[in-house]
């Protein structure tokens, strides 16, 4: 099976590869290619070159494209998953994992009860954390393009300016079930699952959210963890409004 690399549109140019800095060390160090390897090098426009290394120095592997694969298919609907941050590594594993399963972008939010505290400096570190995490994710999943990852944000930022029209509580308890939702949400296009923190959403949170406009909805009886339920979510939703399983 070929090598799975993204690129940039600056990294191809006149059907020649140059790879450096993260994607050389990516092809060098994990995947170990040599001159006459083929690879499979994902654009974001969704194209697939073939291409075949033809040169390795010290900082750079080089590749000719050869032709083109199949083109990867188009995304039908944008999910957009706005977890709580949470403590450890638990953010780093849905940050992996919703990348696996073709969340469009990443927003973290801050909650009430959210355990982790940190200021813009470190909010953006993780951020580019976590970036990283999703474009390694993305190359072992075969994604053209890792999701977007944005820095944590208030939720009441967040819900000022988040810019998607379809925006669902993910609640333990309280909202329409998963056939209630699908069932009058049908041929939707772009979507925001809300996950609340280890403690849940405060009362008051989940007012604002619902104030926005937001559609609770519970996922099962029984009592999810914040980054189980993160992850639930978006497999639902990706067999519900993103043409999984068709």
């Amino acid at each position: 099976m070929s090598v799975f690399i993204s690129l940039a549109p600056e990294d191809c140019i006149d059907n020649v590869i140059e790879m450096r800095g993260d994607r050389y060390h990516h092809l060098a160090r994990v995947s170990r290619v040599r001159v006459g390897e083929e690879i499979n090098a994902a654009l974001p426009d969704g194209r697939v070159l073939r291409a075949v290394v033809s040169e390795i120095t010290a900082e750079a592997i080089i590749a000719h494209v050869i032709g083109e694969a199949e083109r990867l298919p188009a995304i039908r609907c944008r999910i957009t998953l706005c977890p709580a941050v949470l403590k450890g590594e638990k953010m780093d594993m849905v940050v992996q994992k919703a990348t696996e399963l073709g969340a469009y972008a990443i927003a973290p939010l801050w909650a009430e009860r959210c355990i982790p505290r940190w200021d813009a400096k470190q909010g953006r570190e993780r951020a580019e954390r976590w970036s990283r995490i999703a474009e390694s994710a993305a190359e072992q999943s075969e994604r053209a393009l890792p999701p977007i990852v944005t820095p944590p944000r208030t939720l009441a930022d967040y819900l000022a300016d988040s810019g998607v029209h379809n925006l669902f509580l993910l609640h333990e308890r309280d909202g329409k079930s998963l056939v209630e939702v699908a069932q009058q949400y049908t041929g939707i296009t772009d979507l925001a699952l809300l996950i609340g923190p280890e403690g849940g959403w405060t009362p008051g949170e989940t007012a604002k959210i619902l104030a926005a406009g937001a559609t609770p909805l519970h996922l099962s009886r029984q009592i999810l963890r914040a980054e189980t339920a993160a992850i639930a979510a978006l497999v639902v939703a990706q067999v519900t409004w993103g043409g999984w399983g068709e």
